[in-house]
This record gives C-alpha cells, structure tokens and sequence, in this order.
C-alpha cells in the first residue's frame, strides 16, 4: 500500500511505543500511507556523576517488583501461550518483484520464485554478513531489475542506521556499508538516493552511481531550515523520486525524474506556511495530497507532468468530519480509507475522473487498519487487515473488477462474540464532545466494581493505537473495561480536532481526558479506586497534568517513556528537536505567553504535596527522544510531595503511593523488543495494575 505519509513525512516508529510490533519487522515496499508526522522528542545521554542515582533506581525497582515475580510468571505464560494461539496471524512483509519474492525472518534475508517453494530458496543476506551486533531490519529496497538490494538496518543504541548494499547478481555479494541513513530509495538499477540522519535530524540527500568506480556518495539536496526533516519515496508506478521536506504544519517538495536520475531535482511547489502536500504519480498525472491549513480536510489535486505543474486540477475531497486514514493509488483507481466517528470505512474513486466507484463500511468492531504491503500497481485487487485492540487481525480484500469486498472466512472467530465494544462521547469543560471507546466482557461481575483501564495520546495529530495487543484481549477477557480516549490534539477527527489540541489550547485535551473519565464513573464503568491510565511518549503530558490537577479521578498510572518536562525542554534549543516541536507545544523562550500557559499544565513544574496515585514509569537510558534526567528529576520530586503530602497530613507512611522508575538499558523506546523481553516487560505492566487496583488474576486459565 502506499507508505503512511508517516513514512513518507521520513516520520518514523511511532512515539506511543514500538511494542504492538516487536518482533515483526515491516518491510516497506516504496509507497506512502497517511498520518502525521511521528515526533522526536530530544534527549539525553548520561554520565557517570549521576550513574549511581541511576544505580540506586534500579535497586529501588528490583526490590518493589520482587513482590510481583509470581504473578508476572504466571502472566508470563499466559501471554506466551496467547502469542503462540495468534502468531500465525502475523503480517509477514513481503516485496514480490516478477518471479521472486523477498522477504525477512529471523534477521535474514531471502528471496525465492514464486510458486517454486524451498527449491529456490536463497539467503541474500544474514546476521553474519553485517557484523553490527544486534539490529533490526528497517527497510528493504530492492533496485528495478533487481540487481541490487538496499536494507537499512538499526541498532539498539542509536537512532541512526545503517544501510548494507548488496549485489544480487554476483552470488549476493555485500558491496557497501553506508553510515547514518534514515531512509534511501533505487532511481533505477544503479543509482541509489539515501539520507543521511545525524541528532535526531535528517536535512540530506545523496546520490551514488554504481556505475562510477570510485562509488563516491554526491550532495543533491540541503535543506537548511533545522525545523524540517527530509525523506525519499518512490512514486508508486517507479516514475519519480520525490524528496519530502517536512515541518510539523509546512511541506516542500522536489521530483527527480528516475529516467535521467543524474539531473537535478525540480521543485514542486514551494513551501507555504500551515500547507502539507504529498505527490504520487500515475498515467502521466501528478497527485497531490493537499491541505492547505484551514478547517478543512485533505484535497486530492492533479495536473499533468507536461503542464510543468502549472495548473492544479480538483479530483475529490475528504468531507468535513471525516479523517483520511490510509490512500492508495492504483493505476486507475484510487482507494482512501476514511474514519467518521471512528467508523472506519473505505471510497473506491476512478482516475482521473475522481467520481466514487464504491463506499464501503468496514465492520463496527474495526479500530485499526494495516494495508498490504505492496499490491501490484497495475492489480485488480487490494488487500488489508483489520483488527482491535481484542479483536485479532482480519484479511480482507477488494476486487476493483468486480467493487466487492470479501473478508477471510477462515479466520478464527472462535470467543470473539464475548467481547463488546461501545463508542460514547463526553461533553467536555467547554461543550465540544469527545469520542470513546469502549470494550468489556459480558459477564456476573458488576461493572462499577470492575476494573478500568484509560488510554490517551492527544499529541501531534495522531490517533491512539488500537491494533490487536494479546495483553488487552486478556484483561478484558478477566473482566477488565478498557477504554481509549480520543482527545483533542490527537486526529481521531482530522485537522481540527489536532489543532484545538496543541499550542495554548493544550488544556483542552485535559479537560477531554477529564471529562471522559468522569463520564465513565458517571454511566458506571468502574469507579475511581479501580482506575488506571496508561500512557507512553506524548501522551505523558495529559497523563501526568491529570495526576496533578484530578488526582482522585484515579488509582494508578503507567507510563513508557512518557514526556513531562515540557517547559525545561522547550527552552532549550540547543537540544535537537526543540526548534522543530515549536508548533506543537509554542516557543517558552521568547514568548511569555507560552512560558506562562505552558508553566500552568506541565507534569513536573505542578506537582504538590496531595493525596496521588501510585505511579510506574519505564525509562530508557539513552533514549534520545525522552530525557532520562528529566525522568529522575520527575520521578524524585513526585516522591517528596507525597512524602510531604503524609505528614502534613498525619498519615501514615504504609499509605504513601507507590512511585517507581524502572530504567532500561537501550537508546530508544522506539525500538522494537524480542517477543521474550516485551512479554517480560508486559507482563511487570499488569503485574504493576493488578498489585494496585487489587485485582486478581484468575489461574490456570489459558485464554
């Protein structure tokens, strides 16, 4: 399908955690899907003056979870035996190229002709070929007559990747090793485009001629401005390359034609303040992707290649409401998949016409969507899956021949009818209503006394995630009532709902996340002492604001690498990625406006002697994107205040709450884990909630 504009946006792994994927690796295929730009939060390495802080954290840690360990086991192996009931449900990423199929597994390489089976099975690259310790696999790219392949592949301690050249007719023969690249695309059989990524920032573009002896990597593309990432794609028919330069609200963007790959580029249109573009290209037409930073939604927009782009033409917009979630071009076709009030559906439109083929409804249960990962451009037919956060992955496929979609009856729907899910709105602080959704278990067990665990994001545009995780089927399947709040900020309802989210505005998506809290007590679900919330990355900011300002809406909290010190790091620019999140969060620094609404909501300037929940935060040693000193620094002063909060209060010291940081090695907590060390850490999570909500776990069942 066409990479998410996430990926095309050179936009990466998305911040909320890597750990509905680990153990997968997705191989994109040159092709672009929609979303908005994944954050970077700037980080921090540290150093040996505060080592034994970190040292004396992880004792802390080592010593309260000893109380878990038999329930983590126990958990342990009901999550493993659910991975195992599910893993052949798993998206195996494959690029088909003529006869051959490439495809990873287990960090190797193959490729293979189709309907040929293991016969012709070959390793085109190992573990042993690289020499780079641990990694995973980025991105495949193989050239178009598949002479070369290109794979990015990434450590666990640095964000930076590596791309390994790999000469295919020569007996799969490494060729080059290139350093520090975000993203790299084939022009054609020997000229390859690459980016280079240094500090969390990617402003580069280089080109290199395998036909050239020396192999010498060449300057085609600066881009100056360090609130802009740059990234490559490849139209979907192979035609252009188009090189994306990308700010939070402004795109810019370049096509380089790959029938003559050594001219150099030509631009777009030039960047515009609060406009976001994306190109593709089929049947001698241009598409774009347009929104132009209005109220309304995205605008598909073409003009003809000979028309040196003088004149854009209206082919279809997206409808006030609705949310682009995912588009694909297919020769003559194209296929968006939309969301109103969270139902996902998808619009079949002809080219160049834009008239509507078809509209389909995709089932009521549907939260998430994963398109295939390259159909033929010329094809028939589509493919995708659809999933839950407890309902596991479904094949679905559209005929463009004959406008039907059939779903794979051979899944197992086996238990599935036990799970129910609802959406609700809240009315929020100042009337606007906030979308939920809910899903629970029919059963004995009254609902006011069930637990409840509140997910929320509401950062950068972007929708919560709602695939299929083993460990939410499993909670509700023991009784739990999970709900996921679409706050403002997040883009659960296009552009608008993101930009009534951010800026001097971000209170809104606390007063969302409250009032939904509110409104589940109210209707029932659950009650205050049997409430968690789990949140990661941005999403700390409403999670955090919420302990400070409702504490006693909640019982507990859990947070992954979550963001907390918004105002100390948005002054200082000397961080890589300040600069860049200006838009999301405003400029503290210079404008006294921002300094003083961002002083009001932040997680670690408000925290104060008060009645708190129990909290457990996962942090990452050397994670560029979340500082682990400002961890430490959270962590500490959270701890005193409830300290204080208890004697102030005469209260015994039994009930302070309990505060935990556990500090993981590693570089990022976007990097994918083992299906053995998430399963651990999962595991440590619900022991955590269970321990605090009081809640049992029913034994020996095997889900």
């Amino acid at each position: 399908m066409m990479r998410t504009f996430v990926q095309q946006m050179g936009l990466f792994v998305c911040r909320s955690c890597a750990g509905s994927n680990a153990g997968r690796q997705v191989i994109s295929a040159g092709c672009f899907r929609v979303g908005i730009p994944v954050t970077r939060r700037a980080g921090y390495r540290g150093n040996t003056a505060w080592q034994k802080l970190l040292d004396s954290e992880r004792r802390r840690w080592q010593r309260a979870s000893a109380k878990y360990q038999g329930l983590v086991t126990t958990l342990e192996k009901r999550l493993g035996y659910m991975h195992e009931h599910y893993s052949n449900l798993e998206a195996k990423g494959m690029i088909r190229y003529d006869d051959y199929t490439y495809f990873e597994e287990n960090g190797c390489i193959y490729r293979c002709k189709q309907n040929t089976g293991e016969d012709s099975l070959e390793v085109l690259l190992s573990s042993e070929d690289v020499g780079l310790g641990d990694y995973e696999i980025q991105k495949i790219r193989v050239s178009p007559k598949q002479k070369f392949m290109a794979v990015t592949l990434k450590g666990y301690e640095r964000e930076e990747s590596t791309c390994i050249v790999v000469k295919l007719d020569s007996g799969a023969q490494v060729t080059h090793c290139i350093e520090n690249v975000f993203s790299c695309e084939w022009a054609t059989d020997s000229v390859l485009l690459h980016t280079r990524q240094a500090n969390l920032q990617c402003r580069q573009v280089y080109r290199i001629d395998f036909t050239n002896a020396s192999g010498a990597a060449e300057l085609v593309y600066t881009e100056n401005d360090p609130r802009f990432f740059v990234d490559l794609y490849c139209t979907r028919d192979k035609r252009f390359l188009t090189i994306n330069s990308n700010s939070k609200s402004t795109t810019e963007v370049w096509l380089l034609d790959n029938s003559c790959p050594l001219e150099p580029p030509v631009l777009v249109e030039k960047r515009v303040p609060g406009v976001i573009y994306y190109i593709e290209h089929s049947n001698g037409c241009l598409y774009m992707l347009c929104h132009d930073g209005g109220a309304t939604e995205y605008k598909l927009l073409k003009a003809s290649v000979s028309s040196q782009m003088k004149r854009w033409d209206p082919v279809y917009e997206v409808q006030e409401g609705t949310k682009l979630v995912d588009m694909e071009i297919l020769k003559d076709h194209c296929v968006l998949f939309l969301k109103n009030h969270n139902q996902l559906f998808l619009e079949v439109i002809g080219l160049p016409s834009g008239a509507v083929i078809q509209s389909v409804m995709l089932p009521a249960w549907a939260c998430a969507l994963e398109p295939d990962h390259q159909p033929e451009y010329g094809a028939g037919t589509f493919s995708f899956s659809i999933s839950s956060p407890v309902h596991p992955p479904v094949h679905c496929r559209y005929s463009l021949r004959t406008n039907e979609l059939s779903v794979d009856a051979g899944h197992s729907s086996k238990g599935m009818q036990q799970f129910c899910s609802l959406r609700l709105e809240a009315k929020s602080k100042d009337g606007t209503m906030v979308p939920l959704t809910l899903f629970y278990k029919e059963g004995s067990k009254e609902m006011k006394q069930r637990p409840l665990l509140i997910h929320v994001y509401g950062a950068y545009g972007m929708d919560l995630n709602m695939s299929f995780k083993v460990e939410k089927q499993m909670l509700v399947e023991d009784g739990w009532i999970l709900a996921y709040c679409h706050v403002r900020g997040g883009g659960e309802l296009g552009f608008k709902w993101h930009k009534e989210g951010i800026l001097d505005k971000k209170h809104n998506g606390l007063e969302d996340l409250r009032s939904c809290i509110s409104l589940l007590h109210s209707l029932g679900y659950s009650q205050a002492q049997y409430t968690a919330v789990e949140a990661a990355s941005a999403g700390g900011v409403l999670a955090g604001a919420l302990c400070n300002s409702s504490p006693h809406l909640i019982q507990a909290v859990l947070l992954e690498a979550p963001f907390l010190d918004v105002l100390n790091t948005m002054m200082d620019v000397s961080l890589p990625l300040t600069i860049e999140e200006q838009e999301e969060w405003g400029n503290p620094l210079f404008n006294e406006k921002y300094h003083k609404y961002i002083k009001n909501y932040c997680p670690y300037q408000n925290i104060k002697p008060q009645s708190s929940p129990s909290v457990l935060i996962t942090a990452y040693e050397n994670d560029q994107r979340v500082a682990i000193k400002g961890l430490v620094g959270y962590i500490t002063k959270l701890r005193k205040a409830a300290k204080d909060f208890c004697h102030k209060s005469r209260i015994s010291e039994s009930r302070i709450p309990h505060i935990y940081l556990d500090v993981q090695p590693g570089g990022s907590h976007c990097d994918s884990l083992s299906w053995e060390d998430l399963q651990k850490k999962v595991a440590t999570h619900l022991a955590f909630l269970h321990g605090e909500l009081n809640q049992d776990v029913p034994h020996g069942r095997r889900s």
